[in-house]
């Protein structure tokens, strides 16, 4: 079975926002701040676990307007102050029980200073063009672009 090529298996986001890279930065490793944007839009997040550095966990709870959470776990493989991070999506005990959970991923995030501004990618890479298609399918993109434009906001704001 032939393997996909990384670019039938990755999701690349980048955004320019109109903040310096500190700032930037420090909406990722402040779990009060995190909370204040992560997740899609109308969604509220509760960050219960921030252990930022490699190896450590992040545990974020995402409630809908409705009042149905959604539990996550990552785990940070490596950080490298202040240009990148890379996480993944570890399975939760919640999630163990449901049928067909989400596929995993593996985010690298890169912080590209550019005077006062930030050069912000995120590269989401999956185990297959399959996997790919199902998170997209599950709304994926919309979701983490609803979140991007939220810290957009947040960091207009400061």
């Amino acid at each position: 079975m032939a393997q996909d090529s990384l670019e039938q298996r990755e999701l690349v986001i980048t955004r320019r926002l109109k903040a310096p890279r500190n700032l930037v930065w420090r909406t990722f490793e402040d779990p009060y701040l995190l909370a204040q944007w992560w997740g899609p839009e109308n969604f509220t997040s509760a960050i219960t676990r921030l252990e930022f550095r490699a190896g450590g966990e992040w545990h974020v709870t995402m409630q809908r307007p409705d009042g149905t959470e959604h539990p996550v776990r990552y785990q940070f493989v490596e950080i490298v102050v202040p240009e990148r991070i890379v996480y993944r999506p570890l399975r939760s005990p919640e999630a163990v029980p449901r049928r067909n959970p989400p596929p995993t991923y593996l985010a690298t995030l890169t912080f590209e200073a550019l005077g006062n501004e930030t050069v912000f990618t995120m590269r989401a890479e999956f185990e297959s063009a399959a996997d790919l298609a199902v998170a997209m399918n599950g709304g994926f993109l919309e979701g983490t672009n609803q979140a991007f434009d939220k810290l957009e906001r947040q960091l207009a704001s400061r």
